[in-house]
């Protein structure tokens, strides 16, 4: 728990110090835009490899290196010389937070019986959301009190309690094992995903018809897709395991999981830049709307935890997709004046109906899967949750400058007569309405998805646990 939200954490934690940290360094915005990328890249990039990894050193020993790396990665960050040797560092760090969260959930699963999995994955899930919560607040007291060094440093402690913690556990041995890997499909599984992620991110308000770099990028990212997934049919691949998919529930989860990571994120980065900009509130109080709405999730997260076992799956699924879609419509209905009631109960029903959604998701991915894959299941799941959170955005963000641009252009040819220019409120107009017709197309998206919950195989899940009792 305590690998979980540290890892989780530092995604977010830097974000405040950036300012200060561009400064000192120097590079600019850009700068600030890679130390955060090459920390998702890796951390992508490293998660599908969990498993093989395990089998090849054992649960003990790689959850100890991956935190130690962790560790070690974050020090160099703190002492980083210049801008180049931090996005090195950043690098390093993500290798091994992307082994820390698929690998700290798969040993839950080992550790607990079945008919506790819900409850634990409730728990683990939770620790996941105090990452985020306490990470950027965290992150501004440390930047203020002492420097961007230390925000870095402060993972020394918590990382070094964690490799201690599980050290006094009685975790069952396991034998390392000289498994065969495909060097080629690791490198093509390095080449594919972050050159997506970097598609995405880097492809934010960007055209990419006009952009060599991204399209190089989306080009490179397709043609090693393309050449995993025909090594995967004619010849095996023994990092990135697509029989996980054969199991229909985690299947399923899985497109969820993507599903619901990109509504989710996109609302938690449109929030704050909605309130700052057509609402014109402070960055205080913008910051400030998202926090009952991470506090709510993560209480939600772990009554549904104690709930899974008594409700069925489809009925906490069906409402958590229902109020996902009532969230969002509320948002598309936020006024121009008096608006923050609004923006906080729409922003909180959406957390409330996400709460419902991820732990029944995590524990029917897990439920039917034999031991032996869980681990490299953990490793995918993790993976399609990061490319939904920056797919997600990159896609809303660009449908949102798409219908900026449209009403703006509408205003400039209302006042082009007049030649006087255009009022700011009309503006921040055009612009509110922009950011609801995108909260209402996220809706209906809900909406749409919704009915493949009857694709689980409860009954399979539910024999499972039976046979695990």
């Amino acid at each position: 728990m305590i690998a979980t939200a540290m890892q989780a954490a530092d995604a977010l934690i830097a974000n405040v110090a950036l300012p200060q940290l561009q400064s000192d360094l120097g590079g600019g915005i850009s700068l600030g835009a890679w130390v955060l990328t090459s920390y998702l890249c890796a951390t992508a990039v490293f998660a599908p490899l969990t498993g093989w990894l395990r089998r090849r050193y054992g649960a003990r020993q790689l959850f100890h290196g991956a935190v130690g790396v962790f560790i070690a990665a974050s020090l160099l960050c703190a002492a980083a010389p210049s801008g180049a040797a931090i996005i090195l560092f950043r690098i390093l760090q993500g290798a091994g937070g992307g082994v820390i969260l698929p690998l700290a959930q798969a040993i839950l699963l080992d550790l607990y019986p079945k008919e506790r999995h819900g409850r634990m994955l409730a728990i683990w899930g939770a620790a996941l959301m105090v990452g985020p919560i306490l990470g950027p607040p965290l992150g501004g007291i440390i930047t203020d009190l002492a420097s961007w060094r230390w925000v870095f440093a402060i993972n020394l402690p918590i990382g070094l309690l964690a490799i201690w913690a599980t050290s006094i556990l009685r975790l069952r041995a396991e034998p390392s094992e000289e498994v065969a890997i495909d060097g080629i499909g690791i490198v093509l599984l390095m080449i594919a995903v972050g050159a997506l992620q970097l598609t995405l991110e880097r492809g934010v308000g960007r055209s990419w018809l006009h952009s060599p770099e991204l399209m190089t990028e989306a080009s490179i990212a397709v043609l090693a897709i393309t050449a995993m997934a025909v090594r995967a049919r004619h010849s095996g691949f023994s990092v990135f395991r697509l029989d996980v998919f054969k199991d229909i529930n985690f299947a399923v989860a899985a497109f969820y999981n993507f599903m619901t990571s990109g509504l989710l994120f996109v609302a938690v980065v449109f929030l704050p830049a909605l309130g700052q900009g057509p609402l014109g509130y402070s960055a205080t109080l913008a910051g400030s709307t998202i926090v009952p709405r991470a506090i709510l999730m993560m209480v939600m997260m772990l009554i549904t935890g104690r709930l899974i076992g008594k409700i069925n799956y489809r009925i906490l699924l069906a409402s958590g997709w229902i109020l996902m879609a009532a969230g969002l419509a509320l948002l598309s209905a936020i006024p121009g004046e008096n608006a923050l009631f609004l923006l906080v109960a729409g922003s909180t029903v959406q957390a409330v109906g996400a709460g419902l959604l991820f732990t029944p998701l995590s524990t029917l991915a897990f439920s039917t899967l034999p031991p032996g894959r869980r681990t490299d299941a953990a490793g995918v799941y993790s993976l399609l949750r990061q490319l939904g959170f920056a797919s997600g955005t990159a896609l809303m963000t660009a449908v949102l400058g798409a219908k900026m641009g449209t009403y703006l252009a509408d205003l400039t040819a209302q006042f082009a007569a007049s030649s006087g220019p255009i009022p700011a409120q009309r503006i921040d107009a055009a612009n509110l309405r922009a950011y609801a017709e995108c909260f209402r197309l996220m809706a209906v998206a809900a909406l749409i998805v919704a009915p493949g919950i009857l694709f689980f195989r409860l009954e399979a899940a539910a024999s499972a646990v039976k046979e695990a009792a």
